[in-house]
């Protein structure tokens, strides 16, 4: 039987892919986001503590509209250029392994409770960054199963898609998951004629203090495992926030990691940072066993 052993919530923009002269360059105080040192490292470590042997990414940068997707082929290999941030990811190679039988779990679950999944064998599925920088900084072996967000899809969704995640990784033997919710808080851009003067890492660029509070209000729950909170707070974050790709990394994860009833404390991992205007962040919730 396989365990889902940890979760977590990871930021994805796009700096973490350019060199750090550059990136200490723009960031116009002399230091480097936190995201790759210690962040990504100490994601790596606690990965290795854990053995973790698949990781499972649900990338906000992935929408779809009336299924839930699941990129199922045996491997994807490659060169991703963003049509986005083509200066910042141009000709990025990737090659890694995915999880085709875990893919197919899900779906079979997906199935069982009604929900809309299909599962995508093909490996021209086209690549989004949420998914290909996390797999340059954190893996290291792991098998890659990623999914993409049905951006017509409402909380209730989200968490029960996670919940069928759980129940396929039970089904899969030997399987040590964590499943990372690839995107980042408070979502809103400064417009294009202020943006270059909020290309620093420190929380003070975040679009508004507004924003910074509401962020700093949901990491609290989150480093207390107070998730039942963080539900009741979703519409409003929401309607006035804009959290990447609907929160749908979050909730997805929560809903491996049993929903409400999920108490799992948060670690930050890095520190809470601004990226354009928008709240980016590392946290891991260690589920050991598995969701319950």
């Amino acid at each position: 039987m396989g365990s889902i052993v940890a979760t977590a919530v990871v930021a994805h923009q796009p700096m973490v892919m350019v060199p750090e002269a550059v990136r200490v360059e723009l960031g116009g105080t002399g230091a480097d986001t936190t995201l790759i040192e210690p962040g990504y490292r100490r994601l790596r470590e606690a990965f290795a503590e854990l053995e973790v042997n698949t990781f499972v990414i649900i990338d906000t940068h992935w929408f779809t509209t009336t299924e839930h997707v699941i990129a199922g082929a045996a491997r994807f290999a490659g060169r991703y250029t963003s049509e986005e941030m083509p200066r910042n990811l141009c000709d990025v190679p990737y090659d890694y392994p995915g999880a085709p039988e875990l893919a197919r779990a899900w779906h079979e679950v997906g199935k069982e409770r009604g929900l809309y999944t299909v599962n995508v064998t093909t490996a021209s599925l086209p690549q989004h960054y949420a998914t290909v920088n996390l797999v340059h900084h954190l893996r290291r072996g792991q098998d890659v199963l990623s999914s993409g967000v049905v951006q017509t899809a409402g909380m209730d969704d989200y968490l029960a898609l996670g919940g069928a995640l759980a129940e396929a990784v039970r089904r899969v033997p030997g399987a040590r998951v964590a499943v990372l919710g690839s995107g980042g808080m408070s979502h809103e851009f400064w417009p294009l004629a202020k943006i270059r003067q909020h290309f620093g890492y420190d929380a003070s660029h975040v679009i508004s203090a507004a924003a910074r509070d509401m962020d700093a209000r949901i990491l609290g729950l989150w480093e207390r495992g107070d998730h039942a909170a963080v539900l009741e707070l979703y519409p409003g974050y929401l309607g006035r926030f804009h959290p990447e790709g609907r929160f749908a990394h979050y909730l997805m994860a929560l809903g491996a990691m049993g929903g409400a009833r999920c108490t799992a404390k948060g670690v930050r991992l890095s520190e809470y940072e601004n990226a354009v205007g928008t709240g980016q962040v590392h946290v891991l919730f260690r589920t050991e066993g598995g969701a319950p």
